[in-house]
C-alpha cells in the first residue's frame, strides 16, 4: 500500500513546523511594517518551510533506532514502515531541492544560506553529534529552531538588523524550559532510547529548578524588545502577563511531585510563543495605524 500525503506530511513534524512559520512569518510583516512584497513573502514562507521540513526529515532517517523504542516518536511512518528510508530520503531531497530554488530565485542568497546552514545544523550537527553529548544539548540545538525570525526577515528586506536578532534570542531562551517541560514527562523514555536529556542525567528536581530560571530569563529577554523601542505598551503589558503566567506555571512545575504539571507547561510554552508574535503584530499595528 503506498503511502499516504498525511504520512509525508508528517516527516516534516508539522507541530514543530507551525510554530517555525508562525514566527517566520510575523518576522516578515514586522520587517516590512505592514507592506509586504507578497510574491517575495509567499515563497519565502514557502521555501523556508520545505527546506525546514527537509530537515525534519532527515532527523526522522537518522532517528529511526531511537523513535522506535519511544512511545512518544513510535508511530513515526518510518519507525511504522508505511514509509521507506529510501523514500523518506526522496522526499527530503525534493523538499530541500524546491525550497532552495524558490528562495535563491524569489528571494536572495543570504537568505538561503542561513536556512541551509540551518537545515545542515539541524539534520545532521543536532542529530548525530549534540543530541548525545550532554544535559545541555537542547540549549544548543535549540539555535535551529530559533532562526526563522531572522530567515523571514531577511527574506523580505535582504539584510540582517538588530530586531530578527533579538527574536532569535527570545526563542533560543524559550526553548530549553519548552523541550525540558516535555522531557520530564518522557524521562523513562530518553532514558531507555540512550539520550541524556537533562531530566535522565540531572534528575528531575534539578531540571525544574532550571526550568523556572529560564522563564525568568525568558521575561527579561521578552522586555527587552520593548526596552530597545521596538515596540510599545500594548506588546509591554502583554508580554508581563504572558511571560507572568509562564513563570507561575514553571514554579508549580517545581512545587509538584515527578512529572505532575509538567505537560500543562509545556503545552502553555506553545501557546505563549504563538501569542508573543501575535502580540507584536497587533502592538505594530496599532502604533502604526492609530
Amino acid at each position: 500500500m503506498s503511502p499516504t500525503i498525511t504520512e509525508y506530511f508528517k516527516l516534516t513534524k508539522p507541530g514543530v513546523l507551525y510554530l517555525l512559520m508562525i514566527t517566520a512569518g510575523a518576522s516578515m510583516v514586522l520587517a516590512t511594517n505592514f507592506n509586504l512584497n507578497l510574491v517575495k513573502a509567499l515563497t519565502g514562507f514557502i521555501g523556508i518551510a520545505f527546506i525546514a521540513g527537509s530537515s525534519a526529515a532527515i532527523n526522522q532517517i537518522l532517528d529511526f533506532k531511537y523513535d522506535s523504542v519511544m512511545e512518544r516518536t513510535g508511530k513515526r511512518p518510518i519507525v511504522t514502515g508505511k514509509i521507506s528510508i529510501f523514500s523518506a530520503t526522496l522526499f527530503a531531497i525534493f523538499l530541500l531541492f524546491i525550497g532552495s530554488a524558490l528562495i535563491l530565485y524569489f528571494n536572495n542568497f543570504l537568505t538561503w544560506a542561513l536556512t541551509f546552514a540551518t537545515w545542515v545544523f539541524y539534520a545532521f550537527i543536532y542529530t548525530k553529534i549534540l543530541k548525545f553529548s550532554g544535559v545541555l544539548n537542547i540549549v544548543i540545538g535549540g539555535l535551529a529552531g530559533s532562526m526563522p525570525p531572522l530567515l523571514g526577515w531577511t527574506a523580505v528586506v535582504g539584510t540582517i538588523d538588530p530586531l530578527p536578532l533579538l527574536l532569535v534570542l527570545l526563542i533560543f531562551i524559550w526553548t530549553p524550559p519548552h523541550f525540558w517541560a516535555l522531557a520530564i514527562n518522557k524521562k523513562d523514555e530518553y532514558a531507555k532510547a540512550g539520550i541524556p536529556m537533562m531530566p535522565v542525567v540531572k534528575g528531575v528536581e534539578y531540571t525544574k529548578i532550571q526550568i523556572v530560571l529560564y522563564s525568568i530569563l525568558l521575561l527579561l529577554v521578552s522586555l527587552l524588545l520593548f526596552a530597545t523601542g521596538h515596540f510599545g505598551y500594548v506588546y509591554l503589558i502583554g508580554a508581563v502577563i504572558l511571560g507572568g503566567i509562564f513563570i507561575q506555571k514553571s514554579w508549580k512545575l517545581k512545587k509538584s511531585t515527578g512529572a505532575d504539571n509538567a505537560m500543562s507547561l509545556f503545552l502553555y510554552s506553545i501557546v505563549y510563543l504563538t501569542l508573543i508574535f501575535l502580540l507584536m503584530i497587533v502592538d505594530r499595528a496599532v502604533i502604526t495605524y492609530v
